[in-house]
């Protein structure tokens, strides 16, 4: 993660690159072993030679690829209920250990919490924790809310932990 996220960041796709994805892909050019995959970007472009022969090689590899997205489904979707969950990003190492990023950028309005925004994202993060041994949550807040409601956080994120999620709350400011 980079920083404390400035209240100006338009939108969750802003945020996610500039504070989950764009680190995260700078941290595992230190890291071959890692196989790490995001949502495809906008430019569609593939790695070069094949996800395949890129893998470990950082120079050929590129973020976003939707050849190494569409290949990262059979290990790390998490099918529940008749449905398919997908994530923000995803990381496999050597030993098929893997990892799930969840990103959610909310905003508080007119003293008005994102509370069905928080909810579905903590329940997309117990969802990835069916299907990876590691799940980080990282959620921006822009705003400021009226009142402290801190009561149940520290139980919220110890039940949280025991699942093997972990949730990151960034304050904007």
């Amino acid at each position: 993660m980079s920083g404390t996220p400035s209240a100006t960041i338009k939108n969750e796709a802003q945020f996610e690159l500039e504070h989950v994805i764009g680190p995260a892909w700078e941290l595992a050019k230190y890291h071959p072993e890692i196989v790490l995959c995001v949502h495809p970007s906008k430019s569609r472009k593939s790695c070069e030679g094949g996800c395949d022969k890129a893998v470990g090689d950082t120079v050929r590899r590129v973020c976003g690829c939707p050849q190494c997205w569409k290949g990262s489904k059979a290990w790390s979707v998490v099918d529940a209920y008749g449905l398919r969950h997908n994530f923000d990003l995803v990381a496999r190492d050597a030993r098929g250990q893997s990892l799930a990023v969840e990103v959610k950028w909310l905003s508080f309005s007119g003293g008005r919490g994102p509370n069905s925004e928080f909810q579905r994202f903590v329940g997309q993060c117990a969802l990835a924790a069916a299907g990876h041994a590691i799940v980080l949550g990282i959620c921006g807040i822009r705003g400021k809310r009226d009142k402290a409601f801190e009561k149940h956080t520290e139980n919220v994120a110890r039940k949280l932990k025991a699942i093997g999620v972990q949730l990151i709350i960034l304050p904007a400011r």
